[in-house]
């Protein structure tokens, strides 16, 4: 049975520190100063503060921060503009006064009430508070009567340590996966470039030869998309609604990163859009949307059959001297995609790059198929790790969501946290 917790308000954990700069500060006195800008998703954003003195400070710039402190945005709250500070900073720190400053007492561990801020509970009772519809904000005053599990200091610190944990366990996976997507950009530019050689290593540049598109290889053919692409295939312009009793179908939302994103679907019914439904190694092009998302593709990866797709999208059918994730990884390379966009027409509110006009579009292909599957396989090994290390990511913040929850709320007891750490 889960130990019995009760609650109390905000105020017990914390003051809300009204310091701030008073008058009487010297004109050249020199701080660093925390906007709502500068803070997202418990995290402050250093290089996006400044450093100011009291002469040229705005007149928000006013609140007397100190390591341990927790800030927290009354503007929006919602959008969970909220951090805390764990270390000193190289110049005295002063917040907006768009946050709430939060300064544990006596006993109280600054750590667990800055993941207290995230509950989805805690966020229930702050909604309660709010004022105002187009920048809902809330005061100080109601913020401190929100309530949390009571929980005793050493409690607080072992749940703490528990999170922080996991925090910096995501925090070094972030780190991992931005390194392996700058390995990934290298690469591709690489072989997009050089291609490879019989070894498999990547050519020497002294090898390339000059073409339209800029070096290549001598054996790679350089010609318009329309030479590789026998065909283009709009997607179904039927209406779309949420029921689930028919087929999902992809809209321009669902390609991310190169890959189909199947959450946030809509449906169709299944008799009306079952010839569109993906296959593998199919192409989708995003002929439609804004200016800096148009023109992105993604590829159908799975043996099944999968959603069917919407007009704004275009399923590209390839001839016998083109790979589909050839295709695939040539559509999504920076410099192709700064290309196509040059034959984007402006709609209204988005832009449109029809398939007659991506048919104009330069490509580079290697003219066997075989360094066309190497290129694609030394690729793909680094999309893999990267993949990997985002659903290892994903297992974390699962864990930190459930940890949180049970611990910070009391459906786990106390003495079972040490168990949950292990």
């Amino acid at each position: 049975m889960p130990e019995a917790r009760t609650t109390t308000p905000l105020s017990q954990y914390c003051d809300a520190n009204t310091q701030s700069l008073g008058r009487e500060t010297p004109s050249d006195f020199r701080f660093r100063y925390v906007d709502l800008s500068s803070v997202n998703l418990g995290k402050i954003d250093w290089q996006k503060t400044r450093a100011l003195t009291y002469a040229s400070s705005p007149s928000r710039a006013r609140r007397v921060v100190k390591p341990g402190d927790v800030l927290f945005s009354t503007v929006r709250p919602g959008l969970m503009g909220h951090a805390m500070v764990r270390a000193p900073s190289d110049l005295p720190l002063i917040g907006s006064t768009g946050f709430a400053v939060l300064s544990p007492k006596e006993g109280a561990d600054g750590r667990f009430l800055f993941h207290s801020l995230f509950l989805d509970e805690f966020k229930r009772q702050l909604a309660q508070f709010e004022v105002g519809s187009n920048y809902p904000a809330i005061n100080e005053s109601d913020l401190l009567r929100v309530k949390l599990g009571a929980v005793d200091g050493s409690s607080q610190s072992l749940i703490a340590d528990i999170l922080d944990a996991i925090d910096d366990a995501i925090l070094e996976t972030d780190a991992v996966i931005e390194k392996l997507r700058t390995i990934h950009v290298g690469i591709v530019d690489d072989l997009l470039t050089h291609g490879l050689a019989d070894d498999g290593s990547p050519r020497e540049p002294s090898s390339l030869a000059e073409t339209k598109v800029g070096p290549r290889p001598a054996t790679w053919t350089v010609a318009n998309l329309g030479h590789f692409v026998v065909g283009a295939e709009y997607g179904t312009n039927l209406s779309l609604d949420d029921s689930s009793a028919g087929i999902p179908v992809l809209r321009m939302n669902n390609i991310q990163d190169g890959e189909f994103d199947l959450s946030n679907m809509k449906f169709a019914p299944a008799r009306a859009v079952e010839r569109f439904r993906l296959q593998r190694n199919d192409v989708l092009f995003n002929r439609t949307n804004s200016w800096e998302h148009v023109g992105k593709a993604a590829i159908w990866r799975r043996d099944e059959p999968g959603p069917a797709f919407a007009s704004y999208l275009v399923r590209l059918h390839c001839g016998d001297e083109l790979l589909p994730e050839f295709l695939h990884l040539w559509l999504n390379w920076a410099p192709v995609q700064r290309a196509i966009r040059q034959f984007a027409t402006p709609g209204v509110q988005q832009v449109n790059i029809n398939p007659t006009n991506l048919r104009r579009a330069l490509i580079a292909v290697p003219d066997g198929l075989d360094e066309q599957r190497a290129i694609i396989e030394r690729v793909n090994g680094v999309a893999a790790a990267i993949e990997d290390h985002r659903r290892e990511r994903a297992k974390l913040s699962s864990l930190r969501e459930g940890l949180r929850d049970d611990l910070l709320t009391g459906r786990k007891p106390v003495v079972a946290i040490r168990e949950a750490a292990e």
